[in-house]
């Protein structure tokens, strides 16, 4: 015997807000804060057409919530990034003129210039925006961006982040260039190495006898899994410049 509801039900949807960081390589050297770029696409359909959105639709029935947020992304974008976190629930009355909708929100942090966009789906088109110059954006869409880039910011000072940009090995001018991005102001790479080292989140290669010190560092993983989950003493930005 089916089982039936007695009460009405809200639609389900996920949202993405994928946020680009320039490459390294590109900008080096140039004394500036880098900037976050944000993926949106344009509206092929009502509501809002010709508006842009983040990347985002209905789950299906039988679908969990990150593999929703993944195909949408996919189909509207071309884009799947390595790593989707959950970043809250969005559920005002009103925040959609189709009828109830309680949308999960997933955030991707990527290198803008190796996730080039392609529309697909009901997007009419889809590309990078500076996180500074959005433009209008549809549903409550602008709220969703505030609040992922708030929480990316207090995330990047209280807990370790990188590890899904950089790899093992990298230098402390490179794990700056991210925190300048994402922080937008300038950070000294070596005061924030420093800092990060006296948490145990990177540390210096082994070296072998006879070696010269290196300036690489690399992620200590097991620090980094464990204080992912409590947190850390926030960083000073004062001391970090």
């Amino acid at each position: 015997m089916a089982f039936t509801y007695e009460y009405p039900r809200p639609a389900v949807c996920v949202d993405c807000v994928v946020f680009g960081l320039p490459s390294f390589s590109r900008m080096a050297g140039k004394k500036r804060t880098p900037g976050l770029s944000v993926l949106l696409i344009r509206r092929l359909r009502e509501p809002f057409a010709g508006h842009h959105a983040l990347p985002g639709g209905f789950v299906e029935i039988d679908e969990p919530l990150e593999a929703a947020a993944r195909r949408e992304l996919a189909e509207e974008t071309g884009i799947t990034p390595p790593h989707l976190v959950p970043r809250g629930m969005y559920g005002d009355p009103g925040r959609d003129p189709r009828g109830r909708t309680i949308s999960a929100v997933f955030r991707a942090v990527v290198w803008r210039d190796s996730h080039l966009p392609i529309a697909g789906d009901d997007a009419a088109a889809a590309r990078w925006f500076s996180l500074r110059r959005l433009p209008p954006l549809a549903f409550d869409h602008g709220r969703i961006v505030r609040d992922a880039w708030e929480s990316l910011r207090r995330e990047v000072l209280c807990r370790p982040f990188g590890a899904e940009l950089l790899p093992g090995t990298f230098r402390a001018e490179e794990l700056a260039w991210v925190y300048r991005a994402v922080l937008e102001r300038l950070i000294d790479a070596n005061q924030l190495a420093n800092r990060l080292q006296s948490r145990g989140v990177v540390r210096p290669p082994r070296r072998m006898a006879g070696e010269s010190p290196s300036r690489d560092l690399q992620w200590n993983p097991t620090m980094y899994r464990k204080l992912g989950r409590t947190g850390f003493d926030c960083l000073d930005l004062g001391q970090l410049g």
